[in-house]
């Protein structure tokens, strides 16, 4: 007997997996969870600040967990159903540097008192200024997600950023085949299609609204914004991590 789950039909009796979406700041993660909430909406959990909505516990078989900023030493100490996935979502930090700096500055909802303090500084600062900043204080936290994910031994699927926007259907697919949603390419075509850049943006790719969460959704945009003092801040603490998560062969960038 089947019956309907959310966007998707199963055995009655068959568990579905418990899905948790593994990501670090600005790596298009509301995106990745517009998507997911379209597509297996009855399943779909609210994410929290500080990933609260896995860290609190009670994690129910079956759901789906987005935007869980978690290293994943942290991860580890979620009392998981024995029936779980996750995928990784991760992004050049360069890009993920500058898209903080401008998302702190103007775009992101305040959250906090600090959030509020770093705000007023970044706004009181030149833009070579602001990015160092970003680079000496913020980007770790992402940076150090990334590490914790990227070993050599990678036990679940990692998706980068850059696939994503470069081919949204066949990334998300990819996404999608691995956690087990609904096989009908319209259903997964609609939930892609729904959340496109265009879409959410009315702008295409590239076209930059600076005061937009969704600012401009493309890669490689650092390289308008990194001057060689930045660079070089950048290489002393990061170098070997873009080498790590393939993002570069070598700091002769």
């Amino acid at each position: 007997m089947a019956q309907l789950f959310g966007s998707r039909t199963r055995t009655t009796g068959a568990e579905d997996p418990c899905i948790f979406h593994i990501t670090h700041y600005k790596a298009g993660s509301q995106w990745v969870y517009a998507v997911l909430a379209t597509l297996a909406k009855d399943r779909i959990v609210t994410p929290e600040a500080g990933a609260a909505h896995c860290t609190r516990g009670g994690i129910a078989s079956g759901m789906i967990y987005p935007c869980v900023y978690l290293k994943q030493e942290q991860f580890r100490k979620v009392n998981k159903p024995k029936a779980s996935k996750c995928f990784i979502v991760i992004r050049d930090l360069r890009d993920t540097l500058v898209s903080q700096y401008f998302s702190v500055k103007a775009s992101h909802k305040i959250m906090n008192a600090q959030m509020q303090k770093t705000r007023d500084r970044l706004n009181s600062m030149c833009q070579s200024d602001g990015l160092m900043l970003v680079n000496n204080n913020l980007v770790y936290i992402s940076a150090d997600i990334q590490k914790s994910w990227c070993g050599k031994k990678k036990k679940h699927l990692l998706v980068r950023y850059e696939d994503l926007i470069a081919d949204e259907h066949k990334a998300f697919n990819v996404i999608f085949d691995y956690c087990g949603f609904s096989p009908d390419p319209d259903v997964r075509g609609k939930a892609i299609e729904a959340h496109s850049f265009e879409k959410r943006t009315g702008r295409k790719r590239g076209e930059e609204d600076a005061g937009s969460h969704h600012r401009k959704g493309i890669a490689g945009d650092w390289r308008n914004y990194f001057d060689d003092k930045l660079k070089n801040a950048f290489k002393q603490r990061y170098a070997q991590l873009l080498i790590d998560t393939g993002y570069e062969t070598d700091d002769a960038w």
